[in-house]
């Protein structure tokens, strides 16, 4: 599963996730791009992508191996 891929199904299947992404960051679901997910200068969305697919491991939504 690519990087966006993974990061739209946390955002899809957890609620307190995609609020929290939503209320902190004022980033929702259609904003990120497979360019932005991996972009960890100003304006990138590198840094939370990569805590949501962590608060994803936690919830179990996603599993280690379905990230490349």
């Amino acid at each position: 599963m690519e990087k966006l891929e993974a990061v739209q199904k946390v955002l899809k299947f957890s609620t307190p996730i995609r609020e929290w992404c939503i209320n902190e960051f004022s980033v929702h679901f259609d904003d990120f791009d497979e360019q932005n997910v991996d972009d960890y200068e100003s304006g990138g969305f590198g840094d939370i992508a990569d805590e949501i697919l962590e608060r994803g491991l936690d919830e179990q939504i996603i599993e280690e191996s379905d990230l490349n």
